[in-house]
């Protein structure tokens, strides 16, 4: 018996099939949902989503962490982030990485503790953007 698998956004359902697997990239390392797993909820980290569908065939998405919830076949992504690598623009990806860790270089004495975690967090996205559309377009 299939998967069914839903991803949404703030702004779109991204995905809405039948899947017979998905490797997410969780926040304890890469894990993959097959019929019959075990029901979970689990914080999910930047970086390449993989699912089949039912004639095989891998299809590979970039996820900006999010949770993922799997019950009774039904697999729930709620990310805000979903892209295909043909959908990053490196050099804006790149240019934005560099200024913000230059941000981070001349003003990390004067902002707070969560500014400068927000601020890291967002350069960690960026930098597994880039390294998922690079694996992507080799």
């Amino acid at each position: 018996m299939p998967l069914h698998l839903k991803i949404i956004t703030p702004m779109r359902t991204a995905v809405d099939t039948e899947v017979i697997g998905v490797l997410v990239p969780s926040v304890q390392g890469e894990m993959e949902v097959l019929p019959g797993h075990a029901d979970i909820i689990a914080a999910m980290d930047n970086g390449e989503l993989v699912y089949r569908t039912a004639n095989g065939a891998p299809k590979s998405i970039f996820i900006g962490g999010g949770f993922l919830q799997v019950n009774n076949e039904q697999v729930m992504l709620v990310t805000d982030t979903v892209l295909e690598a043909d959908e990053i623009d490196a050099s804006s990806v790149e240019a934005a990485v560099a200024k913000a860790q230059e941000a981070y270089r001349n003003q990390a004495s004067v902002l707070s503790r969560e500014e400068q975690t927000h601020l890291a967090a967002g350069i960690a996205r960026q930098l597994a953007m880039l390294e998922y559309r690079r694996k992507k377009h080799l």
